[in-house]
């Protein structure tokens, strides 16, 4: 499964101090056709695939952060790798196709309001598991913050705990 996770993410591969690293296209060309609302499921993929993306590359380091987080939580745990191999492949060409933003909206409205923390939170975990945010990923951690309608303290507190989280 972490094997189907990161190449499931590579678009194209550059080197960068001996460190592979894949980029995905954070902006496809938009499309007349909106997308309609995503399952958690969907939603909680597309987050973490956006995260790890936000300041321009993935890394191997955190294409297997992603996998241990999506298997860390209780819902994915239940299912087969087959099956959410299958998803993550939809939602990394579903933001391939149409952008990531229009994807994340999409997954906002999928989220249940007494979820919506939890789901910033894993984001936010994956965005500062190198313990520190580079100006760009503060800026994808703020407009996922609007999308899922989180007030500023709340997105602060979570985000502040999991830079010192990660920090370790």
């Amino acid at each position: 499964m972490k094997q189907a996770f990161t190449s499931s993410m590579r678009t194209c591969s550059q080197s960068r101090q001996g460190k592979t690293a894949t980029k995905v296209r954070p902006h496809a060309p938009r499309t007349r056709r909106t997308i309609g609302r995503l399952t958690l499921d969907e939603a909680l993929l597309a987050f973490l695939i956006a995260a790890m993306n936000a300041n321009g590359h993935v890394t191997a380091e955190e294409a297997a952060r992603a996998h241990n987080l999506i298997w860390s939580m209780r819902r994915f745990r239940r299912k087969s790798g087959e099956t959410v191999g299958r998803g993550i492949e939809r939602m990394r060409t579903l933001v391939e196709e149409r952008g990531a933003w229009p994807v994340l909206e999409a997954g906002a409205r999928g989220i249940p309001s007494r979820l919506r923390p939890a789901a910033f939170a894993v984001a936010a975990d994956l965005v500062v598991a190198d313990g520190r945010i580079d100006p760009s990923e503060r800026r994808f951690l703020d407009r996922l913050a609007a999308d899922l309608r989180l007030d500023r303290k709340t997105a602060g507190q979570i985000r502040d705990v999991m830079i010192v989280k990660n920090s370790a």
